[in-house]
């Protein structure tokens, strides 16, 4: 998706919302958004669109240790 919106951006014309990638990250394909935006160097440089990515992250790392009995709560 980041590849498609990169090259939507170039010929300009309809993107994908930032907030579609947000709701792929939180429905756990922040691995995608963040190689994505590394292979096409896309929104590499906005702060507000990483944001729900790096949450997203944490979130996932969070269940992830409580899934597999390494955090106990």
């Amino acid at each position: 998706m980041m590849g498609v919106d990169k090259a939507r951006a170039k010929a300009r014309g309809s993107r994908i919302r930032e907030n579609t990638f947000g709701a792929i990250s939180i429905l756990g394909g922040f691995p995608g958004v963040i190689l994505g935006g590394l292979v096409f160097h896309h929104k590499t440089s906005k702060v507000k669109f990483w944001m729900p990515v790096v949450v997203a992250l944490l979130l996932w790392d969070v269940l992830f240790l409580i899934a597999f009995n390494i955090v106990k709560l």
